[in-house]
């Protein structure tokens, strides 16, 4: 068995595992790789067996907010072995050598989607992210001109991006956007339903849904500063969700949404959701104050936040599912 990371000339082999061990559609692998600018196919970590491919993982190289600054994470996706291979430690084998390949690139913190024991096993935590659920009536409002975002318009998402960042960094595990293609191309591809609230020309806000069978769910939100700072975030969270639920036609609907936004930890029903792990994988790429806390209260430092940005909710983790892998 042999373990590296892909080659070019690979990647079309690489897909067909992928495709078969998910029996997904190949497409949406291929987005993965094509819109992401952070793509590297040192970050393909491969099992190969007889010339064949038969297990891989890959690291998802970013960068993410995490008490008011930016450190580089990598996220493991694509975690697959064939049928045939599993129950014999490739995945675990190369689980190791994706941590040897962020040591090697100065990665500070790792995390992924998942609960199985293997992960626990090999050093990632566990921390809980909130969901909260309500129900919400339609109503028009004249305040602001709702409206789909037009990814065409370079400086209209040049807007969206710097909102974004302001809102964003104020909470931790959520992750950096700073270049313009992923919004061209990631974000416009995964949250294709984005609404913008404009006023007087400016866009003082957002939020990204999936609509169906009479359920919205929130992808992500963001808030200028005029109304975050002034605390009126949550009111406007709400004003712009009612809106939006008339323009899609529905009367009354249940949403969901992180619980750390829109007043979501006073809602009627909160609940976990998901799992996301983590791992720390260089603590020295962690402020010196922080570096103390590591070892022993990773899942408590994702939940806290510093000032100025620290609010009294129960939790400032979030991870926006636009940018799932």
């Amino acid at each position: 068995m042999e373990y590296r990371a892909l080659k070019s000339d690979e990647f079309e082999a690489w897909l067909d595992h992928v495709t078969h061990v998910f029996s997904g559609g190949r497409q949406y692998f291929s987005n993965h790789w094509y819109n992401d600018p952070w793509k590297d196919f040192e970050g393909i970590r491969i099992a190969v067996d007889d010339g064949q491919i038969v297990s891989t993982v890959r690291v998802f190289i970013r960068k993410m907010y995490f008490h008011g600054e930016q450190i580089t994470v990598g996220g493991i996706g694509e975690v697959s072995t064939r049928t045939e291979y599993r129950k014999k430690g490739i995945a675990t084998r190369l689980l190791l050598d994706s941590i040897e390949f962020m040591e090697s690139r100065d990665i500070a913190i790792s995390m992924l989607h998942g609960s199985q024991r293997i992960y626990s096993i090999e050093g990632w935590e566990k921390v809980d992210r909130y969901i909260a659920q309500k129900s919400l009536i339609g109503k028009e409002q004249n305040e602001w001109n709702i409206r789909q975002v037009n990814f065409d318009d370079k400086n209209e998402v040049m807007q969206l991006s710097d909102l974004y960042h302001n809102y964003s960094q104020r909470f931790n595990g959520v992750f950096v956007r700073d270049e313009l293609d992923y919004w061209t191309e990631w974000v416009k591809t995964e949250s294709s339903n984005l609404w913008i609230a404009e006023r007087n020309g400016s866009i003082e806000g957002y939020i990204a849904v999936n609509h169906r069978d009479r359920q919205l769910s929130v992808k992500e939100f963001a808030a200028s500063d005029s109304v975050y700072i002034d605390g009126s975030d949550n009111l406007f969270f709400e004003t712009i969700i009612s809106d939006l639920i008339s323009k899609l036609g529905e009367e009354e609907i249940e949403i969901d949404y992180p619980a750390p936004i829109g007043d979501g930890f006073n809602s009627p029903v909160v609940n976990k959701y998901g799992s996301t792990m983590y791992r720390v994988i260089q603590p020295t790429q962690f402020k010196e104050e922080i570096q103390q806390e590591l070892s022993k209260a990773l899942p408590n430092l994702m939940h806290s936040q510093t000032a100025p940005n620290a609010k009294e909710i129960q939790s400032h983790h979030i991870f926006w599912t636009t940018d799932g892998f």
